[in-house]
């Protein structure tokens, strides 16, 4: 007998093969065991789901002790997305998060200030996206659970100073990403990339742009690299740009926000839903609870439609702003 397996299943699917971590790859599978059609012709795939399940939640409580070090990069996710600083010492970037985050970061005019992972939250419009500062890229030391904390973020700052020298800055902080098998992209469509390489969306910024002769270096440092990178210069110091660096940042992360609405009311423009580019109707109901899918027969959305409440379908693609209301 077929499996006949519905949309969501394989949405859900999708997700699971996407997932890099084993508790993102439970979340996918919990979705996948919900939403699969109880019949005669998916006993054997469901139990395949089951003993998959059984094996990560053993693989998860497996897991060895981490040491002191690797347990300073077990940073709790919050808000919209996770973006990390990354630069040289005395790029300035402790100075950054404590200008345009809630954190209070150490701040020195002496290298290596920061000595561990600091996470603050940026308001961006009407939604929170955490920032991380980091100790300064060092070429001839990687700290124990930094590439794995590195890999699983959704987007980095490549932070440089000005003043000095700051295309030979970004090669090193280029060469640490490499030799921990990251590629980071800039512009274009990410590669697909050999088995154990990931890859992350980066933002290139040029601090210190208020201090004589940092503009011109600028120049020089953009015109080396915008083909590749999107590219800003700004003064945590003086409070410059910071403003456009926070869209600039959001731009990256290559999501959209989203609104939902009950029938008759009007919706709240408080609380965005928040989902990667390129998301459909039923990534909405998904994100409003697993079970809901399922039961989900059409929805009405205002914004991307031909006109206002237009009735679309659950694989209907969504765009930034759009209203949307749920039916099941």
């Amino acid at each position: 007998m077929p499996a006949n397996l519905t949309p969501q299943y394989l949405e859900a699917e999708l997700k699971f093969k996407q997932a890099k971590t084993t508790p993102e790859k439970i979340k996918a599978l919990e979705v996948m065991m919900a939403v699969i059609p109880k019949h005669k012709g998916t006993e054997r795939l469901r139990g395949q789901l089951k003993s998959r399940m059984a094996k990560l939640k053993e693989e998860l409580q497996k897991r060895p002790t981490v040491g002191r070090a690797e347990q300073a990069y077990n940073i709790k996710r919050e808000g919209a997305a996770q973006v990390v600083l990354l630069g040289l010492p005395n790029s300035g970037k402790s100075s950054l998060l404590s200008q345009i985050t809630n954190a209070s970061s150490e701040v020195g005019d002496y290298p290596f200030t920061t000595q561990k992972p600091i996470p603050g939250m940026m308001k961006f419009e009407n939604l929170q996206i955490q920032l991380v500062d980091t100790p300064p890229i060092q070429l001839d030391h990687i700290e124990p659970g930094f590439p794995n904390f590195i890999r699983n973020v959704d987007a980095l700052l490549l932070l440089v100073d000005l003043t000095e020298d700051p295309a030979f800055q970004m090669e090193i902080i280029l060469k640490v990403l490499n030799d921990m098998k990251i590629k980071v992209v800039g512009k274009g469509v990410i590669p697909s990339l050999e088995l154990g390489w990931a890859s992350l969306r980066a933002l290139l910024v040029g601090n210190k742009c208020d201090v004589k002769n940092a503009m011109g270096a600028y120049q020089r440092f953009e015109n080396y690299f915008k083909e590749t990178f999107p590219i800003l210069p700004i003064s945590a110091k003086e409070i410059m740009n910071l403003d456009e660096l926070k869209k600039e940042i959001y731009q990256i992360l290559d999501i959209i926000r989203v609104y939902t609405k009950i029938p008759g009311k009007e919706p709240d423009l408080t609380e965005p839903v928040i989902l990667k580019k390129g998301s459909a109707v039923g990534d909405v109901a998904l994100s409003i609870h697993k079970d809901f899918v399922a039961k989900l027969r059409y929805a009405k959305i205002w914004g991307s439609g031909k006109f206002d409440g237009q009735m679309v379908k659950r694989d209907f693609l969504i765009n930034e702003g759009d209203v949307i209301e749920l039916h099941i």
